[in-house]
């Protein structure tokens, strides 16, 4: 049951995590580099007639981790005003700093040519910085969700490395950084604290202007906080407590089962007001809220990540601010497509609207996340003054003033929040499309 456990967590994560606009793009492939030229009975040789042929025949070499190969060259067509002694450096300057391959895992290249009877032989040696197995290892990806999909594989596994090649890829360090910490705050089985994060991309943009369509090799290196024996020992610990939540989770559906997600995180966890990477206690994980029960708000929010993924609700982790402090919640996807914020910090937290936490002072990117229930009134603008009252179930209807000759308290139903002659605390929000007071 515990493998099942995570392999769900594992495969569901895409589909249970929204917000993903930010990184989606669309990428179509264009490869550089036609196939092998023309190769004699040795397949250490290929023949060649032209600048391209001369360049994919040493591109080829590369491709099969060859340390030597030979090129022999016959009724050569070259670059106008060119020599073959230019067009092999070249050729090789360009496998070695243009190509995302070569720039990857290629330390020099160097050649020597001898003429025979008829055509020109050129015998290329190659010296790598990477080994066989490394270049064996970097998977071919198109599409930011598959690159995020390669991420939580190895933010899974814990692993140290992740290589990969990517079509069509014009981004830069910032963009692969949003996505490994999209990846890790969709993943929180793994999520045992922010591993540090170290980006190159071959070839540097800032030597090599590439048009759509080309692609870049993308190496990114993982530092974790704990060593790997401790990280898998307390991903055991927290797949142990996801398997005994599991069913009464799954047992319910919607709003309901991530309001019972919201009442179990905050029954069994303290909220600490502090932590962080460099926190001793590391209370910023999803294992410091599930399973030692003590947890700031990135701990708690990751915690009911995983709950909502066992119950089958979309839902993501936001990253803000209250008040000007760091602050982590989540937004939640409710039936008939409507959103809300869920903070398990707060007593009140379950399902607030946008403007909701705009008056506690909350702060994020909105552009980010899809937008949350009623809308605070923009800075700056008023609302009318003959605006009626919200009815405060947030359904719209409006009530007459108490002050106006039309108000009846028979008229309301039974069980209308209107009841009470006390004063309530006024503020001004958006009902749908309508601005009320």
């Amino acid at each position: 049951m515990k493998r099942k456990i995570l392999c769900l967590m594992l495969t569901g994560l895409l589909a249970l995590s929204g917000c993903t606009s930010l990184l989606n793009h669309d990428y179509v492939d264009v490869q550089p580099h036609a196939d092998r030229p023309v190769t004699e009975e040795d397949s250490s040789i290929v023949r060649v007639e032209t600048y391209k042929q001369l360049m994919d025949g040493i591109y080829s070499f590369v491709q099969d981790g060859q340390t030597r190969g030979v090129i022999h060259i016959a009724n050569y067509k070259g670059r106008t005003n060119s020599t073959l002694e230019a067009d092999l450096a070249a050729a090789c300057d360009e496998v070695k700093y243009e190509d995302a391959l070569g720039a990857y895992c290629v330390d020099y290249i160097r050649y020597e040519t001898s003429y025979i009877v008829s055509y020109y032989e050129a015998d290329i040696y190659i010296s790598y910085r990477r080994t066989r197995d490394q270049v064996k290892s970097i998977k071919t990806v198109t599409g930011s969700s598959a690159i995020r999909e390669e991420l939580q594989g190895t933010l899974s596994s814990f692993g140290s490395e992740a290589v990969l090649q990517v079509s069509y890829f014009n981004e830069d360090e910032s963009y692969i950084r949003g996505l490994i910490h999209q990846a890790y705050y969709d993943t929180p089985m793994a999520a045992m604290g922010m591993p540090e994060i170290d980006i190159s991309i071959y070839p540097n943009s800032d030597t090599v202007q590439y048009g759509a369509g080309y692609p870049r090799i993308v190496e990114i290196l993982l530092t974790y906080p704990e060593d790997q024996e401790t990280l898998r020992k307390k991903s055991v610990a927290l797949a142990d407590h996801a398997e005994s939540l599991a069913p009464q989770l799954a047992a319910l559906h919607g709003e309901e089962a991530a309001r019972e997600a919201f009442d179990q995180l905050r029954a069994q966890t303290l909220y600490i007001p502090s932590g962080g990477a460099k926190s001793p206690e590391r209370l910023n994980t999803t294992y410091a809220a599930a399973v030692e029960g003590r947890a700031d708000s990135e701990g708690m929010a990751l915690a009911f990540q995983l709950y909502c993924q066992l119950a089958g609700v979309e839902c993501t982790v936001v990253s803000g601010a209250v008040d000007g402090a760091a602050h982590f919640w989540n937004i939640i996807a409710l039936p008939g497509g409507e959103y809300r914020h869920v903070d398990a910090t707060r007593e009140d937290g379950f399902a607030l609207h946008d403007a909701d936490l705009a008056a506690l002072a909350y702060a994020w990117d909105r552009k980010e996340y899809p937008a949350c229930g009623n809308q605070p009134i923009p800075e700056g603008e008023q609302a009318p003054e003959d605006t009626a009252a919200a009815n405060p179930d947030g359904s719209g209807l409006t009530v007459p003033s108490e002050d106006s000759g039309d108000f009846s308290p028979d008229e309301l139903p039974a069980d209308s929040p209107v009841q009470s002659a006390s004063p309530q605390p006024s503020a001004t929000i958006y009902v749908g499309n309508k601005k009320t007071p």
